[in-house]
């Protein structure tokens, strides 16, 4: 289990969304750029994991690999017109093609860095 101490460095100080990136300031002074074309690609929603081949996490069936990443998950747009707060975990990106499902949670973002 996490100390006190080490969960306020885990957290996020500021989130700033900028054209291209979600800019994280974490507790512990590290700064970290997501691209926002990276972060859309790999959202984390059950829809884009489904379309990713991963429904279940990552999955070989029978010797055969994942399905390809389908035209139209390819096709999604990467801008962002904002983000909500999820709780005290996360954050959900409005992406201009409508698509805000995804909730990309602080551990998740933080393990991105390592």
């Amino acid at each position: 289990m996490l100390s006190r101490e080490e969960r306020r460095r885990r957290r996020p100080m500021s989130i700033e969304l900028t054209d291209e990136a979600l800019v994280v300031k974490w507790g512990d002074e590290r700064r970290t750029e997501y691209g926002l074309e990276n972060l859309r690609r790999n959202c984390p929603c059950a829809v884009c994991r489904e379309a990713r081949g991963e429904p279940h996490g990552p999955q070989l069936v029978a010797g055969e690999a994942l399905p390809m990443l389908t035209t139209e998950a390819a096709a999604a747009t990467a801008e962002a017109l904002g983000f909500d707060p999820v709780g005290r975990y996360g954050i959900r990106l409005r992406c201009a093609d409508g698509h805000d499902t995804g909730i990309y949670t602080f551990e998740m973002l933080r393990n991105l860095t390592a």
